[in-house]
């Protein structure tokens, strides 16, 4: 039979989908070297890819181009009889098969790829090299899961699928803003495509885009993997299929039954891998699957060691197993080489970890690591080198997490896992990371016994209470922190720099209650035992916690004493998070003296240094700070711009008496607004105002927190100038209202600022009412729905009535649907 001299090149039998810029690349390489090898781990489409490249080239080689497939050979000395049983070479007595190649390809323009060599990698290494050195029209293209170390191989690894940028997949309207977003990405088009060969009618779609990214994002871009997954729609939905990727090697099962047995389930696919390795890769592979985050060569070292491994034999198998596309390696120019599995190999390895019983061995190794590594690393981030450490803190965080779950699994391990989470509490302040702070330190401190009364048990209460401080807990920070004093006070002289922490910590929580006396003479003590212990940091934090209990009470001179002895240590400690704190007491110090010059020079250094250091809820102080000093300046719009800015980054962390400070100054806001307009015009800006003051209110009291004794006479005077302008009755009813609005309603009411001329001029709450009028209810019901008063939705329809110049609730209805709000 006569062999075409095109080659025989595999027709796919679906798609192929993206890859343009590897295709590209790979062209460009094989138009300058005559060997290009093609790594990857399996699954990741190293093969399909080779096939798209030949085919690119087919016009260009006389002889055609020659695919041969080496997975189904277990024997090396097969390697020859593949290549000439492809080629049609015949074997001859009088010379060895490889002569024959070597004969048969001396002067043919043709190309070769050698597909799936990693198991027989010598054989084919051996003759690669031999074919090369004697022919000069050849080309290879080979596919492995390592290079072959042939001289003049040029190695490219080929990269996952292009995923989806992480959204909040979880938030409906981010999903429909990403939606046309997640279609750009590779791996979701290999989804849609796959899926749709199963299941004809499916598409990306509001209600699955999200999902269908996160099985993309979590299947980490490998090809086989998600084809797999995309098999799965005819019986479960996306969400359900992403939902059981915990358990991937069960779900992602079912591939085609003329695939290589190797690549019908993923679990095959690794296992194909896993068996080529020696003992030791194999045992440093599972050890290295603890790091959720990857690992550089001192954290691998010393996770990775013990039983058959030599530490210094880690470098040499991880240097094997990131040639195998096992393991990647990542190179930093602060850190070196960080080493790292894909999820889906790392859960492989875990699992093989787990069968042979090192599981727990290996993730108390992981445990005693980073424990004297955070500890190092608490020390630095107070020091010149914080945002070295802030950054490190970064990297190294989901294997923090994960070490502290693993401190929780046993009553022995709690004392480390104090010891961690402490060390990660400056990191969670400066990071906005309050809730998940308060959650490891509630879950370690309900594991320690019950009787414990050690100082790290204390200083952990402290920590917890410091956390819940700055989102203006007061009730849980009381708690906590009264505890933790407690348990000082019976440690007695050798614990006086916790007892120290702890009196400053309180002191400032009954400032910021109203507690003026108490507040004072508990950060007097602080004081006094911070400057006797010499301790630079405490006697800082010290010093500008008076400086604002100073700021509350209205004495300015003495606020910027402390503030100024505070900045002039912090500086000399090269604290930045210190710094920017006493800035932008001083910036308040100065915007309550008029001097606003003076404030923005304090607030903008402040405010860079926050940035720096990536400080969540320090930034949203400081942005607050901008718009007050805006506000004083009547530059309104610049106020409010900067206010909602402040009041989204406090909303994330949660900080309720930041989130009030905002909505108090956007009221005052609108009083001045008012204030320009003819009285006609001015009602809508007194009514928003009412409902900001009151939703604020709201905010403070089941915290606890207050207006600062300073602030209290203008606060007043502004109410009693919305009580004037609306009187009495209206200005109770708008408060009541506001009292019960939730944070969104009160954000509409907020960016509600110039109703559209379209809507005649309605606020966004009296187009909700119009709305329930159209549909026919009557003000019971609508006030019912709305959870206000019956008198209150009366009011809103004579509002309503007067502004678009009707007589009946019927003409509200008309105008309604005209608008299309109904």
């Amino acid at each position: 039979m006569a062999i075409s001299t095109k080659g025989n090149l595999p027709k796919p039998l679906s798609a192929f989908i993206g890859r343009k810029r590897e295709v590209n690349e790979l062209k460009r390489l094989l138009s300058e070297y005559h060997l290009v090898t093609l790594t990857g781990a399996g699954g990741s489409g190293k093969t399909r890819l080779s096939i798209r490249v030949a085919n690119e080239f087919v016009d260009e080689f006389e002889r055609g181009i020659w695919f041969i497939e080496f997975a189904p050979l277990a024997d090396n000395s097969l390697v020859p009889q593949a290549v000439a049983s492809v080629l049609g070479v015949r074997e001859q007595t009088a010379r060895p098969l490889t002569d024959e190649l070597i004969a048969y390809l001396q002067n043919r323009h043709t190309m070769l790829i050698f597909d799936n060599c990693e198991h027989l990698i010598a054989a084919c290494a051996a003759l690669v090299e031999k074919l090369l050195q004697t022919s000069p029209k050849l080309w290879i293209l080979a596919t492995s899961r390592e290079s072959l170390g042939v001289p003049g191989e040029v190695i490219w690894t080929i990269p996952p699928l292009s995923l989806p940028d992480v959204q909040p997949w979880r938030d409906t309207k981010s999903v429909q803003t990403a939606l046309p977003a997640y279609g750009q990405s590779e791996a979701v088009q290999l989804f849609v495509q796959r899926a749709a060969s199963v299941l004809p009618d499916f598409q990306l779609r509001l209600e699955n885009g999200a999902w269908v990214a996160e099985i993309c994002r979590r299947l980490d871009g490998m090809p086989l993997a998600i084809e797999l997954a995309a098999a799965r729609v005819r019986t479960l939905s996306v969400q359900q299929i992403a939902q059981k990727l915990d358990d991937r090697f069960h779900l992602l099962t079912g591939g085609g039954r003329t695939a290589p047995h190797r690549q019908q389930t993923l679990l095959s696919t690794l296992d194909w891998s896993y068996a080529l390795l020696s003992d030791r890769e194999q045992k440093v592979l599972q050890r290295l699957s603890v790091f959720a985050g990857g690992a550089t060569m001192e954290a691998a070292e010393a996770a990775c060691a013990g039983e058959g491994v030599e530490s210094v034999e880690v470098l040499d198998a991880l240097s094997h197993l990131v040639d195998k596309s096992l393991v990647t390696a990542s190179r930093s120019e602060r850190d070196g080489i960080r080493y790292g599995l894909f999820e889906t190999i790392r859960q492989y390895a875990s699992q093989k970890l787990e069968g042979s019983g090192g599981l727990d061995e290996s993730k108390d190794r992981y445990l005693n690591y980073f424990v004297p590594w955070a500890e190092k690393a608490e020390l630095d981030l107070n020091r010149d080198d914080e945002l070295l450490w802030l950054e490190r803190y970064e990297v190294e965080y989901d294997n923090l997490r994960s070490v502290l779950e693993w401190s929780r699994t046993s009553e022995d391990k709690v004392d480390l896992g104090l010891r961690l989470a402490q060390c990660l509490v400056p990191f969670w302040h400066r990071r906005g990371y309050y809730n998940e702070g308060r959650e490891q330190l509630a879950a370690l401190l309900k594991k320690m016994k019950g009787n414990d009364r050690s100082e790290l048990r204390a200083k952990a209460l402290y920590d917890a209470g410091g956390l819940a401080f700055v989102q203006t807990d007061y009730p849980a920070t009381r708690m906590l922190v009264e505890e933790s004093l407690s348990i000082y006070r019976e440690l007695g002289a050798g614990s006086r720099s916790g007892l120290a922490s702890v009196l400053i910590e309180l002191g400032d929580m009954w400032r910021q209650m109203g507690s003026y006396e108490k507040a004072f003479s508990l950060l007097e003590e602080g004081l006094r035992l911070m400057r006797e212990l010499n301790d630079l940091n405490g006697l800082v934090i010290a010093l500008w916690q008076l400086g604002y209990y100073s700021v509350s009470t209205g004495n300015y001179q003495q606020a910027e004493q402390y503030f100024t002895e505070g900045l002039q240590l912090a500086r000399q400690e090269n604290a930045q998070t210190n710094t920017a704190v006493i800035l932008s007491g001083l910036a308040e110090c100065a915007v309550r003296q008029r001097d606003y010059k003076r404030a923005a020079r304090f607030e903008e250094e402040s405010l860079k240094q926050r940035r720096e250091i990536g400080e969540k809820w320090g930034i949203a102080v400081s942005l607050g700070n901008f718009a007050w000093i805006a506000l004083h300046q009547e530059e309104l719009g610049k106020a409010q711009t900067l206010l909602m800015e402040s009041f989204t980054l406090r909303r994330e962390v949660q900080d309720q008496g930041g989130m009030a400070w905002c909505l108090e100054k956007l009221a005052k806001i609108n009083i001045l607004y008012g204030q320009k307009k003819p009285q006609k015009q001015s009602i809508d800006n007194f009514y928003r105002a009412t409902h900001l003051f009151s939703a604020a209110a709201a905010l403070r009291a089941p915290v606890g927190s207050v207006i600062d004794q300073a602030d209290q006479p203008q606060y007043d005077h502004d109410l009693e100038t919305l009580k004037t302008a609306l009187g009495q009755e209206a200005f109770s009813n708008l408060w009541i209202e506001g009292e019960v609005m939730s944070l969104e309603e009160v954000i509409s009411v907020v960016l509600d600022d110039s109703p559209k001329e379209k809507f005649g001029g309605l606020t966004a709450r009296e187009r909700e009412v119009a709305v329930w009028i159209a549909q026919g209810k009557s003000n019971r019901e609508i006030a019912r729905a709305m959870t206000v008063s019956e008198k209150t939705i009366e009011t809103y329809v004579t509002r309503i009535l007067n502004k678009l110049g009707f007589d009946s609730r019927v003409k509200i209805a008309m105008w309604a649907r005209d608008k299309g709000l109904v």
